[in-house]
């Protein structure tokens, strides 16, 4: 039966819920007309089809981020800023492949890039400037996130397994990796931010005594 009232909203919500569940490659315009009991072709009257879909998608995961009362230094902020995007990455892995792919085109994405520059801004760096740092810093944490989930779906019995095959004597620091504790994401990622801004504050402060 036909969802009462579909809009582009409930549209995009139901295409969330299919990928969420199955992947980007389950979700078709005849898949997404099932879910919502309507056949394929009335969905183009709500969007432009799976393009619009896909860039919606991307917009619904992003209003996810809730940086809350960011407050206190720079680096406080960033860090604040970074773990809500992370969270909100993490809550959507089949998603991820799409945000790294597809550039930020939505109001409300947009609205997180101005927050961003902002901060630069005031740090001193104009928008040009600013938006290379937060390039590197968007990078890290989609990038992170993929890895992390990569190495969560992964067997980490048959990665030692592998590693074991190799020659001990031509990767000996690979080799001792292998005794070592698993590794802590959430300690990775802390590190890497605080890299980060370590990096963009040592640059301000460079532009600053020029």
């Amino acid at each position: 039966m036909p969802r009462q009232g579909l809009n582009k909203r409930k549209v995009l919500e139901a295409a969330l819920a299919v990928v969420d569940a199955g992947g980007i490659e389950e979700l078709t315009m005849r898949r997404l007309g099932q879910e919502l009991g309507v056949e394929a072709p009335s969905l183009y009257k709500h969007t432009g089809g799976k393009p619009d879909i896909l860039d919606g998608i991307v917009e619904l995961v992003y209003e996810e981020i809730d940086f809350g009362e960011a407050s206190g230094a720079f680096r406080e902020r960033v860090r604040s800023y970074s773990n809500a995007f992370r969270r909100a990455l993490l809550r959507h892995p089949n998603v991820l492949p799409l945000i790294a792919m597809r550039p930020v085109t939505g109001e409300g994405t947009i609205a997180l890039v101005e927050t961003a520059l902002d901060e630069m801004r005031r740090l001193g760096f104009p928008p040009s400037e600013g938006r290379k740092y937060l390039n590197v810093a968007v990078s890290f944490i989609v990038g992170h996130a993929l890895a992390e989930v990569g190495a969560r779906q992964a067997s980490l019995a048959d990665v030692i397994a592998a590693r074991q095959e190799l020659d001990h004597a031509r990767f000996p620091n690979v080799m001792r990796t292998l005794a070592s504790d698993p590794v802590d994401h959430d300690a990775e990622f802390a590190l890497g931010i605080e890299m980060i801004v370590d990096g963009i504050e040592q640059m301000a402060a460079a532009a600053l005594s020029a």
